[in-house]
């Protein structure tokens, strides 16, 4: 090779070097994907509502959740969590929708069947409380005037759960109540 081609190669190369190092420097770069946090779908054990929660989100983002019918916002914590509560079936498929594009499938998990033993325990429970504390205030009722048995005070705004367990407690109280009183405001025993 003599020094004429040697330097027609040589340079031909830097040439295309600077050429391909300029074109690279130009192309636009990628961008990254959305950070997307976590969705879990979380069914009630009595089947009656699903609790969506989600963690790991930017909270400079906006974000919906998109059950197939309806587009609604969602509310973060200053953590990047959400937490929502929806009284459906949790047949349905959840998305998450942040405002900066992406979407992420929220994942169905099991509901906790320890948790519907737990419930029906505790309406147990509220409705034998009830029944005693009717007892006793049906007995006080008596003692006063045996005109009307004592009457068992609502609670507004319950969720589904501790309705359940208001209602236990009510029809308990209200049997306490009316046994206490038919026992003492019998005819002949007042």
């Amino acid at each position: 090779m003599n020094r004429r081609s040697r330097r027609t190669t040589v340079t031909s190369v830097i040439a295309c070097s600077l050429l391909a190092g300029g074109m690279a420097a130009l192309a636009p770069t990628a961008t990254a994907a959305p950070a997307l946090g976590t969705c879990t779908v979380k069914p009630a054990a009595n089947g009656l509502s699903v609790t969506i929660s989600g963690s790991g989100w930017d909270t400079n983002v906006a974000l919906q959740l998109n059950d197939g019918e309806s587009t609604v916002d969602l509310n973060l914590g200053p953590d990047g969590t959400f937490l929502v509560k929806r009284f459906q079936k949790p047949t349905t498929d959840f998305v998450v929708l942040p405002a900066t594009g992406g979407f992420l499938n929220c994942k169905l998990v099991k509901a906790d069947k320890d948790q519907l033993q737990k419930d029906k325990d505790e309406i147990r429970k509220a409705r034998k409380k009830g029944f005693d504390d009717g007892v006793k205030a049906g007995k006080e009722a008596a003692k006063e005037t045996c005109g009307s048995p004592a009457k068992h005070k609502k609670h507004p705004n319950l969720t589904a759960q501790e309705q359940a367990v208001e209602d236990a407690y009510a029809q308990g109280f209200l049997a306490g109540a009316q046994s206490a009183f038919d026992k003492f405001c019998r005819p002949g025993k007042h």
